[in-house]
């Protein structure tokens, strides 16, 4: 009789701790998957956070593509004159003419050269005309640089007074062709 009292009493902590470790287990397996499913989740949030920062850089590249498609607009004869008309004018110094020169055609882009002429009485205003072409908000590129006296006579190692010193400057300015656009 103790001994089915004893086998009774152990039956129902058997089963009891059965069901317990049969719970245990089975929660350690949900644990497991949905751990599982975390960690695929925080790799999709990752791959989706780089995905995110790719597109932003590509964004960004786009509208620095655009800006720079502004600066290398075409430039006609016309519109080159103007401005150099007025970075002239803003140097003190006389415009004299202007010619185009030959153009070299790439794939993307065209490169055209132009061959401007002014005049002035100092060598500081014509370096402050070189300067203002190359630091302009159009893209010219100084190619040549030629700087002669109008009046080229010398009086015992000295400059006559009242000769202009004539400028002759090469430009050279990036479009981008946009029959290949």
């Amino acid at each position: 009789m103790e001994k089915l009292e004893l086998t009774e009493k152990n039956k129902n902590r058997l089963l009891n701790l059965g069901i317990i470790l049969l719970a245990v287990f089975i929660a350690f397996q949900i644990y497991k998957n949905a751990d599982l499913e975390v960690k695929e989740l925080d790799k999709k949030k990752a791959n989706e956070l780089k995905r995110n920062q790719e597109m932003e850089q590509i964004a960004n590249l786009e509208v620095k593509i655009e800006s720079y498609k502004r600066v290398f607009t075409k430039k006609d004869i016309s519109y080159v004159l103007d401005s150099v008309s007025k970075i002239a004018k803003n140097a003190q110094v006389k415009f004299v003419s202007i010619k185009p020169m030959d153009s070299e055609a790439s794939l993307d882009y065209i490169k055209s050269a132009f061959l401007i002429t002014v005049t002035s009485p100092t060598y500081h205003a014509l370096a402050n005309f070189i300067n203002q072409v190359e630091s302009s908000t159009d893209l010219y590129i100084v190619g040549e640089v030629s700087i002669a006296s109008s009046n080229s006579g010398y009086s015992m190692g000295q400059e006559q007074d009242n000769s202009d010193l004539t400028l002759n400057l090469k430009i050279n300015t990036i479009l981008l062709n946009n029959e290949n656009q």
